[in-house]
Order: C-alpha cells, then sequence, then structure tokens
C-alpha cells in the first residue's frame, strides 16, 4: 500500500469518525432537548401544584397554624387569623394564648407540651371569651413537624357545634323528665281505677252475690229459681276473679305492701299457671326491698312487658329473669342489673322491630336514665340487658344470685 493510499485512508477514517460523532452529537442534543421538556412541564405542574396546595392552605375553612415549644406562632393562614381577628403579621411571633381575651392558659401549656411529648394527633376543646365576655369554643388538633421543634396546629370554632350538643343534651333532659312524669301520671291514673274498681264493682258484686245467697236459701233445690241463683253465684265468682286479676295487672297490691322480691315472685306464680308449657326461672340478687316506688313499678313494668313479649312472639320453651343489684364504687353509683332472656327463635336486630313491648321498656328504662341493649339472631333466643341506676339509699350486703322456686 502506497502511502498516499494510507493517507487517503486515514482521512476516510476520521471523516467517518465525525460523521459518527455529529450524528451521536445530534441524538443527544434532540434528547437533551426532550429532556428539558419534560423538565420545564414538571416545573410548571409543580408550580401549579404548590400553588393549589398553598390556595388549599390559606384559604381553607380552618386555621392552620405552626408554633415552637414555647408556644409562639411562626405562621398562620387567613381562615387562623380570621378566628383570632387580627392580621397575620400582628399575630406573627405572638404568643397564642395572648391573642385571646381570656382562655384558660394551664389547659393549652397542658396541651402544647402533650403535642411536644407525644406521638400522634393530640387533640383539646378549650372555652374562650371575648371583650363581652361572650362565652365560644375552639378546637385545636396538633402533631409534631419533622424538626421535632415545632407543631401544626388544625383550630376550629365549634362555638355553634357545641350549642346543639348543649341544646340536644337540654331536650333529651326534658324528653326524659317528660318520659318519667308520663309514667307517674299513668301510674296514678291506674291506681284510681284500681281503687274505683275494687271499692264501686267490688262492693256491688258483693251485694249480688248476698242477695244470691238468700234467693237460693228460699228456693228449692231442683227449682228453676235455684238452678238460676246457682248460676248467677258462679259468674259472680268468676268476674270477680278477673277483677282480681285487672286490679293486679292495674296496680300490684304485693308491689306497696311486701316490696319488689314477693311482687315477681308472684307475678312468676300466676305467669307459670297461665303458660304452663315454658319453663320460667326467676332469679334475685342483692337488696331490692328498699328501692324507691319509680324504680319498682319500672322494674316490674319492664318485666310484664319482657314476660308479655316472650309469650306472644318468642315460641319458646324456657325464660329467665334475672335481677341483681350492683355495688358502685361509691353508694351513689349502685344500679339495677335486669336481664330478661329466652330460648324462642329470636330475629334480626339490624332490621326494624314494630312491637310496641320493646318501645315501651325502653321508654321507661330512658325515663329512669338507664340503658337497654338487645342481643339477638334468628333461632338463637333473646337476651335484653337493663342497667338502671339507683337513687342513693342505705349500704346493703351483696347477696349471690339463688333461684326462687
Amino acid at each position: 500500500m502506497t502511502r498516499a493510499e494510507e493517507q487517503r485512508r486515514k482521512d476516510d477514517d476520521i471523516k467517518q469518525s465525525k460523521t459518527e460523532l455529529l450524528s451521536e452529537l445530534q441524538i443527544s442534543h434532540r434528547e437533551l432537548a426532550l429532556q428539558n421538556r419534560e423538565l420545564l412541564e414538571t416545573q410548571l405542574l409543580l408550580n401549579q401544584s404548590h400553588k393549589r396546595y398553598a390556595d388549599l392552605y390559606e384559604y381553607a375553612p380552618v386555621g392552620f397554624l405552626t408554633l415552637n415549644k414555647t408556644g409562639h406562632i411562626l405562621s398562620i393562614n387567613l381562615a387562623g387569623a380570621g378566628l383570632l381577628k387580627n392580621d397575620r403579621d400582628f399575630l406573627t411571633g405572638r404568643s397564642f394564648t395572648d391573642c385571646f381575651f381570656d382562655i384558660d392558659h394551664q389547659a393549652f401549656i397542658d396541651y402544647l407540651q402533650k403535642t411536644f411529648t407525644t406521638t400522634g394527633i393530640a387533640a383539646v376543646d378549650l372555652k374562650i371569651k371575648n371583650a363581652n365576655e361572650q362565652l365560644n369554643y375552639i378546637r385545636l388538633e396538633s402533631t409534631l413537624m419533622c424538626d421535632s421543634s415545632t407543631c401544626l396546629m388544625i383550630m376550629s370554632d365549634i362555638s355553634q357545634l357545641k350549642k346543639t350538643i348543649n341544646l340536644n343534651r337540654n331536650l333529651l333532659h326534658e324528653n326524659r323528665r317528660l318520659m318519667k312524669e308520663l309514667f307517674h301520671i299513668q301510674e296514678k291514673e291506674r291506681r284510681l281505677i284500681a281503687r274505683e274498681l275494687h271499692d264501686e264493682l267490688g262492693q256491688w258484686l258483693t251485694v249480688i252475690r248476698v242477695e244470691n245467697e238468700v234467693v237460693l236459701n228460699s228456693a228449692s233445690s231442683d227449682s228453676m229459681v235455684a238452678i238460676s241463683a246457682r248460676a248467677i253465684n258462679e259468674s259472680t265468682h268468676k268476674m270477680n276473679q278477673i277483677i282480681h286479676e285487672i286490679l293486679n295487672q292495674l296496680r300490684p297490691v304485693l308491689l306497696d305492701t311486701v316490696g319488689l322480691t314477693d311482687a315477681l315472685s308472684e307475678l312468676k306464680r300466676q305467669w307459670r299457671a297461665h303458660h304452663p308449657q315454658i319453663i320460667l326461672e326467676l332469679k334475685l340478687g342483692g337488696e331490692l326491698d328498699k328501692l324507691s316506688e319509680p324504680v319498682n313499678i319500672a322494674v316490674y313494668r319492664i318485666v310484664q312487658e319482657g314476660l308479655t313479649n316472650i309469650y306472644n312472639h318468642a315460641e319458646a320453651t324456657w325464660a329467665q329473669i334475672s335481677l341483681s343489684r350492683e355495688n358502685g364504687l361509691e353508694p351513689a353509683d349502685d344500679c339495677l342489673l335486669l336481664t330478661i332472656e329466652d330460648n324462642g327463635k329470636g330475629y334480626n336486630t339490624q332490621q326494624q322491630f314494630r312491637g310496641l313491648g320493646l318501645l315501651g321498656m325502653r321508654e321507661r328504662v330512658i325515663a329512669l336514665n338507664g340503658s337497654l341493649s338487645v342481643r339477638s339472631a334468628c333461632n338463637e333466643g333473646t337476651e335484653i340487658t337493663i342497667k338502671l341506676p339507683i337513687e342513693h339509699s342505705n349500704n346493703y350486703d351483696e347477696t349471690h344470685l339463688y333461684p326462687i322456686d
């Protein structure tokens, strides 16, 4: 190979290398341009996202603040400044508690300390007052930020919520008071009706029986008059039994004379006599004979209604009533625990139950500030648990549950 040819080949190699390098540079340029365009688009999206989050922060319906460990405001959004009724420039750097005319300083200090010493979100409701002594409420929810020297706090005005809660609470108390008064009037009316039935109708039945005995004694034993007199005697005797049962339903005599325990025992005896196909057990525990009249009546009526429901709806072969007095930490915390259960067909508690029996039981429980819960399922029976507070009476020695035959 001559020197000229060798030089020409070198020139060709150099030219090819330049061409390849130029091609690679062009490709790299296009890739850089594409990457640059993508970066610009990403930057634009980031700016838009930052603006959205900034707007969300600024115009949120609740106040956003950052505070340091001493409770001084480092930053605050527009809603927060609006809640504190001052400009942001004025609020920044000030102590949070200094922004209020009247606030529970110690409660806020304890809350701030909890925020910086625990993980998760800490929350508190604080009372505040303005210069006109108007009471309002704020809710604070705070969490530590990454540097652990500042916290992010959300502040919201819950004054209207508190007013609504207080209004609902007052309405509930009034509703309970009215129900309690309604049951009192109902029992008073029942007592009056029972007395009228006993004094008036009972008296006339006695007169009829006496006059009937006179007629029966004066007539021959096989005469039509004697037969009619004996029929009248049987009818008056049956009427007397029915009236006795009605009187017992209206106002159990034993409840007034010997107390709740014997009244429930008599109720059990009568119920078993009318429904021998259902085994009924009664278990009582604790001192039950020194309860107030409203509690006695409520328990008796609830048991009555519970037994009626079992007979009408449960298709049960066994039922049990358990009543015990439970000791609280203080005598005033004593309560009655009443359980009514059966082994009947049960029902789905998630479905609306149209019967008035359970509703009436619940109303009596609510009137006495108690609680009622129902546990039931199809073919698994039903258990009603009732807890009633007891108005304070003397202490007692708790006894174990014992069966009453």
